[in-house]
């Protein structure tokens, strides 16, 4: 399981998020994006809709219905019927190898200092079950992965 953390450093989730998940989708992935609360979901939903007025990013949230249709389904749970291989977690939320997941993007903010403790936290959980996380900062031009 490939395991990335991704540092917003202050940046706006709702448009970093939509912009790797289009690019995951683009390679024909199915995605999850696991959220702490209600609110969250639906401004992620929001952004998912209007981050690119050129495109159209196809997804859904539980709830909704027909959520195993839905090439990406927001969620606040923990069950991911339209067979993700991908979990985009935010909000302190994540997953486990044995969910079978192919990769987990973990999104915090290292301004946000309960936000950076629990990052710091799941680092060293992935550390010690042997797999050794990858770590991108947010800047003015997308994702950079750090050394």
């Amino acid at each position: 399981m490939e395991v990335h953390f991704r540092n917003l450093a202050s940046k706006p989730l709702e448009r970093w998020l939509p912009t790797l998940a289009a690019e995951l989708h683009g390679e024909g992935l199915r995605l999850v994006i696991r959220v702490g609360s209600e609110p969250r979901l639906k401004a992620l939903d929001q952004a998912l809709w209007t981050f690119d007025p050129g495109s159209f990013l196809p997804h859904g949230a539980a709830g909704d219905g027909n959520e195993a249709a839905q090439p990406i389904l927001l969620t606040q749970g923990s069950a991911t019927p339209n067979g993700a291989t991908v979990v985009l977690a935010v909000d302190d939320c994540s997953a486990t190898p044995e969910e079978g997941f192919k990769r987990l993007d973990y999104f915090f903010d290292r301004n946000d200092t309960a936000g950076r403790d629990a990052a710091r936290a799941r680092w060293r959980e992935w550390r010690e079950r042997g797999i050794e996380p990858i770590y991108w900062e947010a800047d003015s031009q997308g994702w950079r992965r750090a050394a």
